[in-house]
This record gives structure tokens, sequence and C-alpha cells, in this order.
């Protein structure tokens, strides 16, 4: 009971270790989509579907395949193995250039049958001439006879080529004279050469040969196959004449059919193939990490680029020059008139609330109040801004394999191109307190015109007591000084102090809001940089350690 469970969990174990390697897979392939060749691409995708279907089916199932050239006697071991007449069922198959499926057991294999693509008159029921236990060990197997894959038609090979691809087991039958042919090696074995695990050569017709030719033969074909990259090939010399090999060949169908695990290993062997191919592809490289210091030469450069020096200064003017008018003695406060508002001049001083959300909304208008307004960069702006933007595309593609750092060059070169108009944009959007009015303002307005009032009623009643010549009238006095001076001198004297007071402040508002713009600035500025440089780099490089992680979970 122990060994029955333990082998239930093998099995699990190795059916999630499967699962776990074509989900790798299929997250690898989403990872590297637009960036590795598609080609593989497309050949991941195939293999996960291919898998997933395989999967859907028995488990219990094991299909294995004897292929072969023309005369290397592959229908006869497969008579041998079946003990069937191929004769006696010719019509049921009607040409021997069709594949024909033997069933051993009493497990369905109709659906696992229609997706090989074997029509139903060419699958029989194994009626063995061999012992019942014999029979009785092969339970589950599926065994197919293929067509010549060296067919002179064009249809034979095709049917070989699609069913190579989806079996469990590979039988490769080759005999003594065609053994070393180029056509078997170079397109069947040395491309499925990480299939060795699940692929048996039959070196057939081996009552030819003596037994020195034999072991000769059997030496040399190993050495092709290792030269092929098969780290162990298992090779089997067999013959359907004396049914010499016969038994060790059916061994090891045996070992593989109670296994039940030759489907696994076969999608395992798939999704190492295409993965190692994607993995060169893709690289080991460790992934590169963007400092926070050259994000900060980024935004250094944008800003300079951008003009954002020249807005700050034009807010701390503006400031000081509305609250010199709106503070000022008012005599001489209307001077300031003639003299045109820094912001004004750039097309920033206007943006109301509902202006400003309308614009969000309208790129196009942004645009346009920016260029409209503000300097153009300098030929040395652009160069720092494009050497920037150059520094962390070559620090995000550092060590990358060529499709990924191409990648992100193109990523970033994509983007790069409205930059211009982004860094527009978010100076035109950013709230630079035009129309922001300081409280103390209108404390100092008020008692300005006070002060203002107050010297003028005193000039007044002066000018009015000179003009009439009243000698009897007598202004009233403080320490022998007419109430009238006072007020006017006390007035304008108050007036201008004040004024000088209110310069103190506005000064220091002035600076005060030019930091708040500036540091407003930057952080849109920051929002440009990670939209335009940074997201698009991180998003290349999380998508390049996905791929590169899930390859290592598919390969392993």
């Amino acid at each position: 009971m122990t060994g029955i469970v333990d082998t239930v969990k093998g099995l699990v174990r190795g059916s999630t270790d499967v699962l776990t390697k074509i989900e790798a897979l299929e997250d690898a392939a989403e990872a590297g989509r637009g960036r590795l060749d598609q080609v593989v691409l497309s050949e991941a995708s195939q293999i996960v579907d291919r898998a997933s279907q395989r999967l859907r089916m028995s488990g219990d199932l094991t299909v294995v395949a004897l292929a072969g050239a023309t005369g290397s006697g592959k229908s006869s071991l497969f008579n041998s193995l079946t003990g069937l007449d191929l004769a006696a069922i010719g019509t049921r198959r009607p040409t021997s250039s069709m594949p024909l499926a033997c069933v051993w057991g009493e497990e369905p294999a109709g659906e696992l049958l229609n997706w090989l693509g074997i029509p139903r008159r060419h699958q029989v029921q194994h009626r063995s001439s061999l012992e019942e236990a014999q029979s009785e060990d092969l339970d589950g197997l599926v065994l197919l006879d293929l067509p010549d894959h060296d067919s002179t038609e064009v249809e034979h090979r095709l049917i070989v080529d699609r069913l190579v691809e989806l079996v469990d087991v590979l039988v490769w039958v080759v005999d003594p004279q065609k053994y070393a042919d180029a056509a078997l090696h170079n397109r069947y074995i040395k491309p499925f050469a990480s299939h060795s695990s699940v692929m048996v050569f039959a070196l057939n017709h081996a009552d030819k040969l003596t037994e020195e030719q034999r072991k000769s033969c059997l030496a040399d074909l190993t050495r092709l196959l290792k030269s092929d990259g098969l780290k162990t090939p298992q090779i089997v010399a067999t013959s359907a004449v004396d049914g010499a090999g016969l038994d060790d060949l059916r061994a090891l169908l045996v070992k593989r059919v109670n296994a039940k695990r030759a489907a696994r290993e076969r999608l395992a062997a798939d999704v190492d193939r295409v993965a190692d191919r994607m993995a060169s592809q893709c690289g080991n490289a460790k992934t590169p990490q963007l400092a926070k210091s050259d994000i900060t030469e980024l935004v250094d450069a944008l800003a300079e680029a951008s003009g954002v020096p020249v807005v700050v200064e034009a807010v701390r003017r503006s400031y000081l020059q509305r609250a010199t008018a709106a503070t000022g003695w008012p005599v001489t406060k209307w001077l300031s008139r003639f003299r045109p508002d820094p912001l004004r001049r750039l097309h920033l001083d206007q943006m109301p609330r509902q202006q400003s959300k309308a614009l969000r909304k309208s790129a196009s208008t942004e645009v346009s109040i920016a260029r409209s307004s503000l300097p153009v960069a300098t030929p040395v702006q652009r160069a720092r801004m494009d050497t920037a933007v150059r520094n962390i595309t070559n620090k995000a593609a550092a060590g990358l394999s060529r499709p990924w750092a191409d990648s992100v060059r193109t990523a970033i070169r994509r983007r790069e191109e409205s930059l211009g108009d982004e860094l527009d944009q978010a100076i035109a959007r950013t709230d630079l307190g035009a129309s922001t009015t300081p409280g103390w303002w209108g404390v100092a307005r008020f008692l300005q015109w006070l002060l203002f009032l107050m010297a003028l009623g005193g000039a007044v009643w002066l000018v009015v007591a000179g003009f009439l010549q009243i000698q009897d009238l007598t202004l009233p006095k403080w320490e022998g000084i007419p109430y009238a001076t006072i007020m006017l001198v006390g007035g304008a004297a108050l007036g201008l102090a004040v004024s000088v007071a209110c310069r103190i402040f506005a000064a220091t508002g002035a600076n005060r809001r030019a930091r708040l713009v500036a540091k407003s600035l930057r952080a849109e500025l920051e929002k440009v940089a990670e939209s335009h440089v940074i997201a698009p780099a991180r998003e290349e490089l999380d998508a390049y350690t996905t791929c590169r992680d899930k390859l290592a979970v598919a390969r392993g």
C-alpha cells in the first residue's frame, strides 16, 4: 500500500512540475511579446496550446511512434510487437503510407487518436499472440506505425512532421545502411536533441550483421547521436526476422507505459527546447536599476530646458509688482501700472480654476499657450536634456541582450517624441498663484487709503484756510503745531513708512511664492519624466525580469 501511495504522489508531483513549466513558459512568452523573435514566441504559444490539449486527455495512455526511412523495417517491427499482420487489415489501411494505431488495454483512446489525426479505420485494438501477462504489461500503450519520413510524397512527410511533434515517445527505426542519413539527423534528431529522454533508436536488421559488425554499427551510431547533442542515447539492436532485441525493446516500452510519465516528459522536453531558444535571446543578466541621482539629473535638465527658472523669476517679480500696486502709497502706486506684469508677458497671469480644468482636457490649448509664451530652449539646454535622457536609456539597457536593449531604447524614444509638448503643458497647467491675493494686502490697502485720506484732509484744511485768509480763524494745534499740518505730514510719512514695510513683507512673500511655484513646477516635471522616460524604461525592465525569471522556471 505504501508503494502505491508513493507512486501516486510522484505522479502528482510530476504533473505539477510540468504544469508549472508550461505556465512559466506562457508567462515568459507574454512578457517577451513584441520584444523577442516572433517565430520563437509563436512556437512557445503553440507548445502551450498543445500541452494544455494533451494534459486534458488521458494520462494513462502512452503514445509511442515507430518512425523511420523507407526499407528500415519499422512495419515489420510493428507487426512483431503487436502480433498483427498488416496484410490482413489492408481493407482498413488503404496504403502503407498512412499511420496505423494499435491500442493495448481497455482505456478509451478515441479522443486522443482523434487529436493525433488517426482515422478510425486506421485504429485497431490489440489482439496479441503473446502471452496474456506480457499483454497486460503494455496496457495503456498506443503504438503508431508512421509513414516513411523520406517518402517522395510531400503529404506523407507532413504527416510524419506533425506526429513527431505530438507523440509521447519516438522510436527511430534505422538500418545499418542508412543510420547516418543526413536528412534524419539534420531534420529530426539535432533539432530535438533536448528530447533525448523520450527517444529510442532501434538498429534494425541486426540479423544481417556479424557480432563484430553489430558492435561497430552500435558504436558509430552512438557517436553520431552524441555529436547531434544527445547525451545518453538509448539504442537497441533489433531484428523482426529472428526476434533479436525485441524483448529489450518491449521492456523499454513496458517501463514507459507503467511509469505513465512519458506524456509529461515529452511536454517537459518541448518546453525545455523552446525555453532554451527564448533564453538565448532573452539572456540572464541582472536587471539594471535606475539611480535616484540619474532621475534628479534628468528632472534638472527638463526644468532648465522648459524655462522653469524664467517662470519662477517671473512669479517672484509679478508678486512684488502686484503687492506694490495693492499696498503702495496711493499717490505713487499708479506708476506701477505702466510696467507690464512679468506673468502677463508670458500669458501665464490668467489661469482661473475652471479654465485650468478645461486646459487639462485640451492638450492642444495647453501647448498653444505654452509655446506662445515661454522662451525656446537654447541648444545648450536642449543638449543637456538629450544627454540626461540618453543617460537614463543607456543605464536601463546596460547589460541586457540586444532584443531587450533595443526594446528599452524604442520605448523611451517613442515617448520622447512628445516630451517637448508635455513639458510645455506641465508649465501651463501649474497654478502659479497669479490670481491669489494674500489677506494682508487688503489690510495694507485699507490702512494706506486711511492715511492718504488723513493727509489729504490736512492738506485741504490748510489750503482752504489759506485761500479764504480767515484771520480770526484759529487752527487747532497740538504743541504749537496745527492739526492740519500734523494730518498732512503724519499721513504722508506714515503712508510712506507703511509702503516700505509692505515692500519688505512683499519681498519675503515673493521669495516664498517663488519657492512654492518652483516646487510645484518640479513636481509636474517629475511626472513628465516618470511618464515619458522612467515609466517606459521600468515597464521594459519589469517585462525583462518576468521573462528571465519565468524562463528559469520553465527550464528548471
